[in-house]
């Protein structure tokens, strides 16, 4: 992603399949809207000396990543990209914290699509598929993987249908599960795929959480477990009950472990509900999991002063509704989670008039993309 300007002087918000470096030059389809133009960038007319070769053979066609080319500075690229959406989003923001992907971030989750000659990952901005052999942003056992998942296909071992497959690994990343798109699942043995239908687990250290094999998850979960904890561990936060809402199958709360004397984890998918109960049970955790949809299940005046709501929504963020609610909680902390810049300040300006912002950190939890996860701390501001 970079930010252009038009003849006009009008904003231009740019998507490159490549990294975009301050002061180059480039060429681009743009599509004008009233106050701003999006363009994507389909030639580099100046490009930057720090540009280095890309790891990937793929580079520029597959739509997975874009940020190859910037080498050791993807980090620093970002950041300036997260600097000026909250400089223009968030003008009177507290200073906020930066944690930057460490080399070793692979995903232990990603997508491939067979079109019953072909396995790989969708073109960029298209439907058709790029073959792949491997990918050097996955983990290890999930790119050595595809080709395994490729001669099952071709041999008809599984279903050769056109379809989307999700391979997954666990943490520490080793055993590698292949999902359909109907939720069936195989694991991959020394033999070849297997029926299974055990969960994938992720060994924290202190904690241990397990999971539906194809059921959402952190992309890059032991680097998500360790910036997530870096982050909360740092703030003050109350210790009354928890409000973990979005909860997933309960890794905000089982992270925040006994720091609080109660918790309510409230998510809509009722598999990754029970998950959280058997999760939470096993660490000690005491908790009520509830099967809902979160906008519904928040009533007005939820919670009490030493109480923290926590939300982890999806990436289009909370609803006006929802927002609304929020803003006669009794609460006194909010902690709110966002993985799309754009939608995250929006919510925190929804939220502006019943809640200040106290604290702000933004973690490269998706690495070699353009993407980034906020969190924001909130207190309630008393009339």
């Amino acid at each position: 992603m970079g930010v252009g300007r038009g003849e006009d002087g009008r904003l231009i918000l740019l998507s490159a399949p490549l990294a975009l470096f301050p002061g180059e030059q480039v060429e681009a389809l743009v599509r004008w809207k009233p106050r701003h133009g999006e363009g994507q960038v389909t030639a580099w007319t100046r490009r930057d000396p720090r540009r280095v070769r890309a790891g990937c053979p793929l580079a520029g066609i597959c739509g997975g990543c874009s940020q190859w080319e910037a080498g050791p500075l993807a980090g620093a690229l970002k950041r300036e990209m997260v600097a000026d959406l909250l400089a223009r989003q968030l003008p009177g923001a507290p200073p906020w914290r930066w944690l930057e992907a460490p080399q070793s971030a692979r995903r232990h989750r990603i997508q491939l699509h067979w079109n019953g000659r072909e396995l790989g990952f969708h073109r960029r901005d298209s439907h058709t598929v790029v073959p792949v052999a491997g990918c050097p942003a996955a983990a290890e056992p999930l790119s050595r993987a595809i080709p395994r998942l490729k001669e099952a296909l071709e041999a008809r071992v599984l279903s050769p249908k056109s379809q989307r497959w999700e391979l997954a690994a666990g943490t520490p990343a080793g055993e590698v599960s292949a999902v359909a798109e109907d939720g069936r699942c195989w694991r991959l043995e020394p033999d070849g795929w297997h029926p299974a239908s055990g969960p994938v687990s992720h060994n924290f250290g202190p904690a241990l959480l397990r999971h539906r094999a194809g059921g959402f998850f952190q992309v890059c979960p032991d680097w998500a477990w360790s910036a997530f904890g870096e982050i909360l561990g740092a703030w003050s936060l109350p210790g009354g009950t928890l409000f973990d809402l979005y909860g997933g199958v309960g890794f905000f709360s089982a992270l925040l472990g006994g720091r609080f004397r109660q918790r309510i984890l409230v998510e809509n998918d009722e598999a990754a509900v029970e998950w959280a109960r058997a999760n939470l049970a096993a660490l000690g955790l005491e908790a009520l999991c509830l099967a809902a949809d979160v906008p519904e299940w928040v009533s007005p005046g939820l919670g009490a002063a030493d109480d923290l709501i926590l939300l982890d929504p999806p990436r289009t963020g909370l609803t006006p509704e929802l927002c609304e609610k929020l803003q006669t909680a009794g609460a006194g902390s909010m902690v709110l989670v966002g993985c799309d810049g754009a939608a995250f300040c929006r919510d925190l300006g929804r939220l502006a008039p019943a809640w200040e912002l106290k604290e702000l950190a933004v973690a490269d939890l998706f690495p070699l993309t353009e993407h980034v996860e906020a969190v924001a701390l909130l207190c309630k501001q008393h009339p």
